[in-house]
């Protein structure tokens, strides 16, 4: 897994991650590693010149002031107290769980996606087959009722609207709402109850339902999903209100699915061949 810093893209305004290089001995210039997962915008540096010095400036204590209590940092602590009530009332893996299972009923394996306030919002990627592109959609209505035995084509459960994006051009994008997500996850549990299958770990909706809870176990909030077809990149911001991103491949989430999996319903697996 890699992490980098999280900032807002200048262009497209979905999350840009950089990092620094660690410096070697007797080196000064340092290199800047930085990407965009929406765009592929890349800011225009490169190095970083380390071990410049200024002439020290004259030290001044600062006025003292006594505090009572043992908390010398209530600010800090009311932030961080108020970030974690509000991740506390979200249920990631179980949202995420549910639009993985709509973005993969429309064969999707590439978007971007963010967590805003009471949504979420999904990015097609231009790659990306959208329901209208897709060949199959393209043949009538008569003609795929008889082709599928009246099967109707799958259609998105999210709120299909319009955006501009980056480069200017009108593009198409999928809202999930909180409420609408809930009333989603009612229906299709009572449809599990009826109908019992095995879960498959490598599919996008069990992959999407272990990043969620990766992030309720760190006690983070989930800013954003880029999903590629070799690497996935999660957006989080912590309790310290510092935002990262960190890049999973596809295997290394299905080994956090086994190790959720086993110990859902009290599960339990010996190391001891048999």
């Amino acid at each position: 897994m890699s992490k980098y810093r999280a900032r807002s893209c200048p262009k497209c305004g979905y999350y840009l991650g950089f990092s620094i290089s660690k410096r070697l001995p007797k080196a000064v210039q340092v290199a800047v590693t930085n990407f965009c997962l929406n765009c592929n915008y890349k800011l225009p540096v490169f190095s970083i010149l380390r071990g410049v010095r200024r002439a020290p400036r004259p030290f001044k204590r600062g006025p003292l002031r006594l505090i009572n209590g043992g908390d010398h940092s209530p600010a800090i602590a009311s932030n961080v107290h108020k970030l974690n009530k509000s991740m506390g009332n979200i249920d990631f893996s179980r949202h995420l769980r549910v639009i993985g299972h709509d973005l993969e009923s429309l064969h999707l394996d590439s978007f971007n996606l963010e967590c805003t306030g009471d949504n979420y919002l999904v990015w097609l990627r231009p790659e990306s087959p959208t329901p209208s592109q897709n060949p199959l959609l393209r043949i009538s209505r008569n003609r795929l009722q008889k082709l599928w035995k009246n099967r109707v084509a799958p259609r998105a459960v999210g709120h299909e609207e319009t955006y501009t994006n980056a480069s200017s051009q009108l593009a198409k994008r999928l809202r999930y709402s909180f409420q609408d997500l809930d009333r989603i996850e009612r229906d299709r549990r009572q449809l599990r109850r009826r109908h019992s299958r095995s879960a498959d770990g490598h599919g996008l909706s069990q992959l999407m339902r272990t990043i969620g809870a990766l992030v309720e176990q760190r006690n983070e909030r989930l800013l954003g999903v880029s999903w590629q077809e070799l690497s996935v990149s999660i957006v989080v911001e912590t309790a310290h209100g510092r935002k990262r991103i960190d890049v999973f491949r596809p295997d290394n989430l299905y080994d956090h699915w086994v190790k959720m999996y086993l110990k859902r319903g009290n599960r339990a697996i010996s190391d001891t061949p048999r």
